[in-house]
């Protein structure tokens, strides 16, 4: 297949492919399509098929194993297993899938936001939406912590970088702070207006640029320069956004420890 072999029509078959090959299967209770195969709205060249496949009871792993029963199995590149329960599939034209196979019994371990039950052979419908509800966060982020995590981050990774061990302090800045930095941001900075719908409860870098596309745009510079740099710009990105007069004292901290006052 040709590599501009993609349309939103061609996505759409393959998700009817999908739904028509778990039918037929006596062995295949259902597939749910997930994120935005589910909510095609958001669908674009770029979209993977996501999906959870359900099996009759003990037959997941047969299916983890033996991939016939996916659309264009002939055009498989590769396949490599990420999880107990999931796979990646790359197609000879560049086509990703990332799904999950569950037996029966282990539907309810998995979470979900946008979903639908494309083929449902045992009342899968009812349990996605109960999954869906029970997937909702339960919990209030503690900024406090939040905040003091990322300022610990901080001091350790650009000690590291000064210490000469830039790859590690680059883990520290670029990728174990920024959940922390993203979930205050989002607490303390209002989406644009109309964008609300678009956060993803299940990872919060979803989609951060539409709600927030100032601070993204600033948080991309900075992870573009050297380490240092980068939590030096996050570091004036968060103070200038916190509206806690009380975290003063602990800015001042970190900034004395580094020499950037």
């Amino acid at each position: 297949m040709a590599s501009n072999y993609w349309s939103k029509d061609w996505y759409l078959e393959f998700s009817a492919s999908l739904a028509a090959n778990v039918s037929a299967n006596p062995k295949l209770l259902g597939v749910v399509l997930v994120g935005s195969t589910s909510d095609t709205s958001r669908v674009d060249e770029w979209s993977d098929h996501d999906f959870f496949l359900i099996t009759q009871e003990g037959e997941g792993e047969a299916f983890r194993q033996d991939l016939s029963w996916l659309p264009l199995e002939n055009e498989i590149a590769w396949a490599v297993r990420e999880t107990a329960h999931g796979l990646k599939v790359v197609y000879n034209f560049g086509h990703v899938l990332e799904f999950a196979v569950f037996n029966d019994s282990e539907l309810e371990l998995a979470k979900v936001n946008a979903a639908t039950v494309a083929s449902d052979k045992a009342k899968l419908t009812a349990r996605v939406d109960a999954l869906r509800e029970a997937s909702k966060p339960t919990t209030v982020a503690n900024l406090q912590s939040e905040l003091e995590l990322l300022l610990s981050h901080i001091l350790i990774g650009v000690g590291r970088f000064r210490r000469g061990e830039v790859l590690i302090a680059g883990e520290q800045i670029r990728s174990y702070l920024m959940g922390n930095l993203l979930t205050l941001i989002s607490s303390w900075v209002a989406p644009v207006p109309g964008s609300e719908s678009t956060e993803d409860n299940l990872n919060r870098f979803r989609r951060f640029e539409r709600r927030y596309p100032v601070p993204a745009e600033r948080i991309a510079a900075a992870l573009a320069g050297d380490v240092e740099s980068a939590a030096r710009s996050i570091l004036e990105l968060v103070e200038a956004a916190d509206p806690t007069e009380d975290n003063h004292g602990k800015y001042r901290v970190v900034r004395d420890r580094l020499g950037w006052n």
